[in-house]
């Protein structure tokens, strides 16, 4: 929901895709935490995926988003930078002519690739992967 209103305004850099509270929370915790929460919270969104569980997946993607880029740069933050706006926009293109099952496939295909690269410590494609599933699984959501 939160991606569709930054495209909505215009794609501002400036307008926070992280809420201050997700992000403060997650530099709060120490980064071993960060990356056993970020291990338990991958796994727990692969298997609400695919049980089609898609009450908060966007909202838990958001959150993995945000513990990635802790353990990408050592901290977190709002996310404005046009690399993410630049990511947003691209999917939320691809899901407009995407049927529902469709989509929901494309998620589950991202959710995967995010676990693959946490697991290879590839952090920023982690990141991008994490991105993209909220994107996608925001927009399930606004169709259900």
């Amino acid at each position: 929901m939160v991606a569709f209103v930054l495209l909505a305004s215009g794609c501002q850099s400036s307008e926070p895709l992280v809420p201050r509270e997700i992000y403060q929370q997650v530099n709060d915790d120490g980064r071993e935490w960060t990356y056993d929460t970020a291990w338990q919270n991958i796994r727990a969104l692969n298997a609400d995926l695919e049980a089609g569980e898609l009450s908060r997946v966007a909202e838990d993607a958001l959150f993995i988003t945000s513990q990635m880029e802790r353990l990408e740069k050592g901290k977190a933050g709002p996310l404005t930078h046009s690399s993410v706006v630049s990511i947003i926009g691209r999917v939320a293109e691809e899901t407009k002519n995407r049927s529902m099952e469709l989509n929901l496939r494309e998620a589950q295909d991202r959710a995967l690739r995010l676990q693959e690269s946490f697991d290879a410590g590839d952090f920023v494609g982690a990141r991008e992967a994490a991105l993209e599933v909220h994107v996608i699984t925001s927009r399930l959501n606004l169709v259900k």
